[in-house]
C-alpha cells in the first residue's frame, strides 16, 4: 500500500503508526518533497489488512490469497511475533563498550524489483565497495550513555512507559547526535566517533547476506530478531525495548532490524542510487536543512520497514519517539 502526495505527486514515506488498543491503528505518511502529511485511521479489521499488506507478499498476490482464504491469511498477519519476557543484555556501561569490527568488502545495496514490500527509492540495486574497515556499535546508544554524556534526558515526559538506562536514547535529532559525537571526541583521544554512512549501515545490517532480512526471507521469524508492530500490539504505551534482547545478525549486531530507526550521516535522495558512486558513497551533496537518512524500522511499524534495504528520512531537527542512533568509531589521529 502506497500513498501519493496530492501536492507534488511523489510517493510518501512512512511516518509512524500508533494504536489506542482494541485493534485500532493510525498510520501516518509524509512527503519528503513538500512535507505534506497524511493519516489513515484503521478499525480492527482494516488493521489486520494493513498488517497483511505489509507482511512481505505483493499486494496483488496477497489480495488473491485473502479472497481465497482470508481467515488463514489474516491469522498469520496478526500472529507473527508474540510478546515474550526479555532481559537486557547487560548494564549500559558495559554495553557501550561493545563494538563490532566490520571489515572492508563489497555488497549489493538496495533491492531487486522482485523483493516483496520494496519501495522505489531502493532502486536500482547496485554494487558498492566499502574500502575501509570500521567499528560499529553492537547496540544503539542507550539512554544511560546519552544522559551521562549530555546531562539531558529528552525522552522524559514524552511517554507513560517506564524508562530504563538500557532502552535506546530517543527524541534526539540528527543535530543533537552531532553534539553528542563532539563531546565523545573531545573526551576520548584513542578513538574518534561519527555517524555511519547509509552504505556502511546497510553493509553491516546485511552482514554478508542478500536476503530481505539478515536472517533470511521468513517474516514469521522476525519476532526472534526484532521489535516491530506485532511485538508491541498489546502494549499499553508503545515504546522502544531494552537493547540486545533479540537475536543478533550474523556479524553480532543487535537491533539492526526494528526497535528504533537509526540516524545516518547522509542526506536523503530518492533517486540517489541511480548516480551513487561505486566506492564509499556518501549521499547527495550537502544542503542546509536537507532531510537525512534513517534506517532499520522501529518497534511500532510493519515487517517490510525492517528489511535490510528499507530507507526512510526525517528532517535533521526532528525529535521522535522512534528515532535513535548507533555510532561508528575509528582510531583517533
Amino acid at each position: 500500500m502506497k500513498f501519493i502526495c496530492a501536492n507534488c505527486d511523489r510517493r510518501m514515506k512512512s511516518d509512524g503508526a500508533a494504536g489506542p488498543g482494541g485493534g485500532n491503528m493510525s498510520v501516518a505518511a509524509f512527503c519528503p518533497g513538500c512535507g505534506n502529511r497524511f493519516v489513515l485511521l484503521a478499525n480492527p479489521g482494516e488493521t489486520m489488512l494493513l498488517k497483511a499488506l505489509n507482511a512481505g507478499l505483493s499486494g496483488g498476490q496477497l489480495m488473491s490469497q485473502i479472497m481465497e482464504s482470508s481467515e488463514e491469511t489474516l491469522t498469520h498477519a496478526v500472529d507473527q511475533a508474540p510478546v515474550s519476557e526479555t532481559t537486557p543484555a547487560g548494564e549500559w556501561r558495559d554495553l557501550a563498550e561493545e563494538w563490532i569490527s566490520v571489515e572492508p568488502g563489497k555488497f549489493v545495496m538496495g533491492s531487486l524489483d522482485s523483493e516483496p514490500g520494496r519501495d522505489i527509492d531502493e532502486s536500482p540495486a547496485h554494487d558498492v565497495t566499502i574500502s575501509r574497515g570500521y567499528n560499529l556499535g553492537k547496540y544503539p546508544i542507550s539512554r544511560g550513555q546519552w544522559e551521562e554524556t549530555m546531562g539531558t534526558a529528552p525522552w522524559q515526559g514524552q511517554t507513560r512507559a517506564t524508562s530504563t538506562p538500557t532502552i535506546p536514547a530517543t527524541f534526539i535529532s540528527w543535530k543533537d547526535v552531532h553534539e553528542f559525537i563532539a563531546r565523545l571526541n573531545d573526551s576520548d583521544g584513542d578513538w574518534q566517533y561519527r555517524l555511519p554512512s547509509e552504505a556502511e549501515w546497510e553493509y553491516a545490517a546485511r552482514a554478508g547476506t542478500n536476503s530481505m532480512w539478515s536472517f533470511g526471507e521468513d517474516r514469521h521469524a522476525l519476532g526472534d530478531h526484532a521489535w516491530y508492530v506485532d511485538s508491541e500490539a498489546d502494549a499499553p504505551d508503545q515504546t522502544p525495548r531494552e537493547i540486545g534482547t533479540k537475536l543478533p545478525n550474523p556479524w553480532g549486531l543487535h537491533d539492526m532490524h526494528g526497535n528504533v530507526w537509526e540516524w545516518c550521516q547522509d542526506i536523503y535522495g530518492e533517486n540517489y542510487y541511480a548516480e551513487s558512486p561505486a566506492v564509499d558513497p556518501q549521499g547527495p551533496d550537502d544542503a542546509p536543512g536537507s532531510s537525512r537518512v534513517i534506517r532499520g524500522g522501529y518497534f511500532r511499524y510493519f515487517t517490510r520497514h525492517s528489511r535490510s534495504a528499507s530507507r526512510n528520512t526525517r528532517r535533521p531537527d526532528e525529535r521522535q519517539r522512534a528515532i535513535g542512533v548507533r555510532l561508528v568509531r575509528v582510531p583517533g589521529r
